[in-house]
């Protein structure tokens, strides 16, 4: 999974700031190891592509940039008439201006109708 995109943020009134827009790159790379089981690495690239600005943006051209990579795991399981997702992923982050250094964690839980799987044709004699 290869995942690219650019953000544009409004001005916030409150504080006349505007972030800049910032461009992303974010990737996957994790097979399953059964029909329920995947792991593998998940990485991103992020980068400011223009200052934030407006009269609350006191600290001048504040660009920022990172890059993370680290493991993922997912594994999908039964919850009662449902069927849940739980991802876990982490990055080490560096080459980061502006920005915070280190690892980030994130754990994502959802619940879904289970797959449907097609019904069986009926037999012909």
């Amino acid at each position: 999974m290869v995942g690219a995109g650019l953000t544009y943020n409004f001005i916030n009134p409150a504080t006349q700031y505007l972030n800049g827009i910032d461009a992303h790159l974010d990737w996957a790379i994790s097979p399953y190891l059964t029909d329920k089981l995947h792991i593998g690495a998940v990485g991103y690239v992020y980068n400011q592509l223009t200052a934030d600005s407006g009269a609350g943006a006191t600290l001048g051209d504040f660009k920022s940039r990172v890059i993370g990579i680290g493991p993922q795991l997912g594994l999908f399981f039964p919850v009662g008439n449902l069927e849940g997702y739980l991802n876990l992923r982490g990055y080490q982050e560096f080459d980061a201006r502006n920005r915070l250094e280190g690892w980030t964690a994130y754990v994502t839980f959802s619940l879904g109708a289970p797959e449907q799987k097609p019904a069986m044709a009926a037999r012909r004699r």
